[in-house]
C-alpha cells in the first residue's frame, strides 16, 4: 500500500492521498494556493484531518503512513515534531551529567530522585497497598474533584506528548468527565497508541485480561486512586515480536510519561500504579536482571523528564486541547504549533 504526498514547486501544491478500502483504491486530492506560512498551516491541518478519518475507520497503518509522509514535508506544512525529540544518551543516568544551569540541575535531580523512589515503592507494593496509601483526606469537595480531573488530563497529556515526539502515533484517548468524578466513579483514562506489537505476547501470558489497575473504590477516599494507564494498539495480530532496543526505549519512556508529567506539574503522582505495574511486567518478561532493569528505568525517567521539561509549553497547550476533547489530529496540530524546536 503506497501513500504519496506530491509537492509541486508552483502556484498550487497538490496533496494526493491514496487509501485502500476492501481492495479498492480511492484518491483524495487537496489543492491550495501557495501563499506563505498560512497556506502551509492550512495544508498541515487538512492532512491531519485525513489522519483523523483513517484513525476513526480503524485504518491505523494507513494513518501512520500518512503521518510519516507528512514528516518529510518542509514546515509548516510538514510535521517537524514527530519522532524528533532530542534524547539523553543511553550512558547518561543522572541530571548532573547534562548541560543545565545549577538551578535547573537541582530541581530536575530532585524530581528524578522522587520519581524513581515512587516507581520503586509502587513495584514493591501490592494493589491493596497502593489503594490504602493513595488517600489521606476524608473530606473531599468540588475543588478536590476539579484538581483530580486536571491531574488526570496532565497525566494523559504526558503519555501523548512523549509518544508523539518519540515517533509513536497516538490512536485515541479518553478520560472520565467531571460528573463521573463527582459521583465517586472510578477515574477511567487512557491514551492508546499505534504500535508496540510485542505486548500481545505478554498479554497472552497474563493470568487475566482484566485491566490490572482498574480497581473500583469502596468509599469516597479511594476514589482518588486514578485508574489511568497506556492503551496500546496491536497492529499485527498474526505474529508476536520481541522488541528491539529502540522500540523498548520508546515504550519505557511513553509509559512513564504520565507519571513524569504529574511530578512536573504537582510534585507527586496518583495515577502511575497501573503504568508502573506494566513497566515491571515487561522488564521481567524480557528477563532483564535487577541491575539492568534499574538502569533502564533510570534512563527512561531521565529522558522523559528532560523531554517534558523542554516542551512544557506544548504540554500545557496539549492539556487544554485534550480537556476540550479535540481530535488526535487537532492535538497534533497544537503540538506542532507550540513545540520548542530548539530542543528537537
Amino acid at each position: 500500500m503506497n501513500l504519496s504526498v506530491g509537492v509541486a514547486i508552483a502556484r498550487e501544491i497538490p496533496l494526493d492521498f491514496r487509501r485502500e478500502t476492501g481492495g479498492a483504491i480511492a484518491v483524495a486530492t487537496k489543492r491550495v494556493s501557495e501563499d506563505g506560512d498560512g497556506c502551509g498551516v492550512r495544508r498541515r491541518r487538512a492532512s491531519l484531518r485525513m489522519v483523523d478519518r483513517q484513525l476513526a475507520k480503524g485504518n491505523f497503518k494507513l494513518a501512520l503512513s500518512l503521518v510519516k509522509q507528512l514528516q518529510r514535508l518542509p514546515p509548516p506544512a510538514g510535521l517537524r515534531g514527530f519522532a524528533a525529540a532530542r534524547q539523553v544518551p543511553r550512558r547518561v543516568l543522572s541530571v548532573e551529567e547534562l548541560d543545565f544551569s545549577v538551578t535547573e540541575k537541582s530541581a530536575l535531580q530532585s524530581l528524578h530522585d522522587s520519581i524513581l523512589d515512587s516507581i520503586k515503592i509502587s513495584l514493591q507494593s501490592s494493589p491493596l497497598d497502593e489503594i490504602s496509601v493513595t488517600c489521606k483526606d476524608n473530606d473531599l469537595n468540588l475543588e478536590d474533584d476539579i484538581i483530580q480531573h486536571k491531574q488526570v488530563v496532565q497525566h494523559e497529556a504526558g503519555h501523548f506528548l512523549v509518544g508523539y515526539v518519540l515517533g509513536v502515533l497516538p490512536k485515541t484517548y479518553k478520560f472520565s468527565i467531571m460528573e463521573d468524578v463527582k459521583q465517586d466513579k472510578v477515574v477511567d483514562a487512557s491514551v492508546k497508541f499505534v504500535g508496540f506489537e510485542f505486548l500481545r505476547e505478554l498479554e497472552d501470558e497474563l493470568p487475566s485480561k482484566k485491566t490490572l489497575h482498574d480497581v473500583k473504590p469502596s468509599h469516597r477516599d479511594n476514589k482518588r486512586k486514578l485508574s489511568s494507564t497506556i492503551g496500546l494498539a496491536v497492529l499485527d495480530t498474526t505474529r508476536d515480536t520481541i522488541p528491539n532496543k529502540w522500540v523498548l526505549s520508546k515504550f519505557l519512556c511513553v509509559i512513564v510519561g504520565g507519571l513524569v508529567a504529574e511530578y512536573l506539574t504537582y510534585g507527586y503522582s496518583k495515577g502511575h500504579h497501573g503504568d508502573v505495574e506494566k513497566l515491571g511486567m515487561v522488564l521481567k518478561w524480557l528477563q532483564f536482571t535487577e541491575d539492568e532493569a534499574d538502569a533502564l528505568i533510570r534512563w527512561s525517567v531521565l529522558n522523559t523528564l528532560v523531554i517534558l521539561h523542554h516542551h512544557s509549553e506544548a504540554r500545557l497547550a496539549l492539556v487544554e486541547a485534550m480537556t476540550r476533547g479535540r481530535s488526535i489530529g487537532n492535538c497534533i496540530d497544537v503540538i506542532e504549533t507550540t513545540l520548542n524546536y530548539q530542543d528537537v
